[in-house]
């Protein structure tokens, strides 16, 4: 999308969208003509897109709007912020240009100390490694970047790992389902084999179906083997890591927070491709493909193999401070304005390599940019909400939600006080407009789910749950940071189902997105894009986030939720 148009009946105060390719081929009297049909068209639909919040918000979100959204996410993601990597000049200009947004829409600094920043110090590794594996009586050689990438997030210029091999299932220890891929043998100092996902078990009861639970993500699976005293991991790629992905993943750095904790992680990790599996335990006599089947049965029990892996990682280390960015809107009431809603979006991307700058548009200029919008409706507020708000854009989330980590173990409102967090990433609908539906990633988990639901009516939309489940996304954004610590967290998806374009049209415009822009060089603003869809969600956040502060009552999470954190026996 270009500029916006506003409506010639400006009563409704609707924006019509034109793309910017098809406006530079009209005369400037087809052009208005276009504008004056899409206008007229407007007055049936201008009362959905316009007045879908509560009478008290109706104003407040008319001021989020698709050319504010759209200017900050051009700025954002334009050549000039080298893709917003932390600990680099294209932190430096992304917070100083946040900040200024900040105090153009004329909100407070967020931190009680009256600074918009909390420095958050991390550790960059760089890694590079061998990886050879002697099974049985062979000897198994492994080619970076096509057969493996191994990384080390440890501070370390130097680490080595020779040690025996186990083969732990999909390494997972879920006590509800009495699954331990870890009984009954010590793992210590050993080097595990572990597949990825959760166990595809025949079992419905088990795990989430096709959703990827907890389980299955990575980061649980590193975390259980360290617990455990492994050394290293060697995990093995889904097919569709091999390749171009080992490749791109093998040239980035890894980050991990300096906060006296990071040594508590293993010496080393690596993906392996499943070639490469299959070769390790052809070595002693095993077939791979019937033990992964054998894995995903409950009751299988880790298996110490006649192997022994050595690895080596060389890393370059550095040592910075990055930046959370915090603005606040202190609450009205004298009791309440003590407990927060916290709004939250990470600005970091992946930077640049060589010449080729990754832009993240959509993932994440957009949701930065969505939480000014947010910002900017409920500064405009008389009185303020009751409670608290505070907007909260991190640092390093694509290096493992390290920024959200950081203040939630550091931080500057109490966690006790903080009674809900909104969480927008890549947010911007991919551009093509208003949709039917609206998704919640992790949809039942607390009571955010029926404001959300209300917000939804209102706007005579349809609300889904989670629309790509296998992908795991609960487990992958800033949200779940704030959730495992027990706040009720919200995290929404883009729709799939387009106003005005056919039934398979959202499914393949996400499909395309996954495929050909999500963490590339080409997530950047598209000619065609329209942000009317984007904007409709935002006012559903705002309803949220609004109800939330007034409520007499919190949030909380519900007693059935698929997943919820695991605090207390009374909770």
């Amino acid at each position: 999308m270009g500029e916006v148009y506003k409506a010639p009946d400006t009563r409704l105060n609707c924006e019509v969208a034109i793309p910017y390719w098809l406006r530079q081929r009209l005369t400037m009297e087809r052009a208005f003509m276009i504008r004056l049909v899409l206008g007229l068209s407007l007055i049936v639909t201008c009362a959905t897109a316009q007045s879908p919040t509560l009478p008290q918000l109706q104003k407040a979100s008319r001021l989020m709007t698709s050319r504010h959204l759209l200017d900050n996410i051009r700025e954002l993601s334009s050549d000039a912020y080298t893709g917003r990597f932390p600990g680099t000049p294209g932190e430096d200009k992304s917070v100083a240009y946040i900040i200024s947004q900040i105090k153009a829409i004329g909100l407070k600094p967020g931190t009680p100390q009256g600074s918009y920043v909390q420095k958050v110090p991390l550790y960059g590794t760089r890694s590079r490694g061998g990886l050879a594996v002697q099974s049985g009586n062979t000897q198994i050689t492994f080619d970076a970047a096509r057969d493996f990438v191994v990384w080390s997030n440890l501070p370390d210029e130097q680490l080595d790992v020779w040690s025996s091999i186990v083969f732990a299932g999909y390494g997972v220890v879920a006590p509800e389902y009495k699954w331990d891929d870890y009984a009954e043998l010590d793992v210590k100092g050993k080097t595990m084999i572990v597949l990825s996902g959760d166990p595809p078990t025949a079992d419905q009861r088990l795990f989430q179906g096709k959703a990827l639970s907890v389980y299955g993500r990575t980061g649980t699976k590193l975390e259980t083997a360290f617990q455990h005293g492994a050394a290293a991991v060697l995990l093995v790629a889904p097919n569709s890591a091999a390749g171009t992905g080992l490749n791109r993943n093998n040239a980035r750095e890894n980050m991990t927070l300096r906060d006296g904790k990071e040594r508590n992680q293993l010496k080393a990790q690596a993906l392996i491709t499943t070639e490469k599996a299959q070769e390790i335990f052809a070595g002693v006599s095993i077939n791979f493909d019937q033990l992964r089947d054998a894995a995903a049965k409950p009751g299988f029990r880790p298996i110490d193999l006649d192997a022994r892996a050595t690895i080596s990682v060389t890393n370059a280390v550095r040592s910075f401070e990055s930046q959370n960015v915090l603005a606040k809107i202190e609450g009205s009431d004298p009791v309440l304005k003590n407990e927060y809603v916290i709004y939250s979006a990470h600005w970091d991307h992946h930077g640049q390599e060589g010449d080729q700058i990754f832009h993240g548009a959509s993932d994440n200029a957009a949701g930065t940019a969505g939480i000014l919008e947010l910002a900017r409706a409920l500064k405009s507020l008389k009185p303020a909400p009751k409670r608290s708000a505070i907007f909260l854009w991190t640092t390093a989330e694509e290096k493992g939600l390290l920024g959200a980590r950081y203040y939630v173990d550091h931080p500057l409102y109490p966690i006790a006080a903080t009674i809900a967090n909104i969480n927008l990433d890549y947010f911007s609908n991919w551009g093509w407009g208003r949709t039917k539906d609206f998704s919640i990633v992790g949809l039942g988990n607390s009571t955010l789910d029926d404001l959300t639901a209300d917000a939804v009516k209102r706007q005579d939309r349809t609300l889904t749950g989670d629309t790509a489940p296998e992908q795991g996304f609960y487990f992958r954004s800033d949200h779940f940071e704030f959730a495992r610590v027990g706040v009720p967290s919200l995290e929404t998806s883009p729709g799939i189902d387009y106003v005005g374009q056919p039934a398979a049209f959202g499914e393949a415009k996400r499909t395309e997105y996954i495929r050909n822009d999500y963490h590339k060089a080409s997530d950047v603003i598209k000619p065609e894009w329209d942000l009317s869809g984007a904007i409709e969600d935002l006012q559903i956040l705002l309803e949220v986030g609004y109800r939330s502060a007034q409520a007499p009552g919190r949030p909380s999470w519900k007693a059935d939720a698929v997943w919820r954190p695991r605090l207390s026996a009374k909770d």
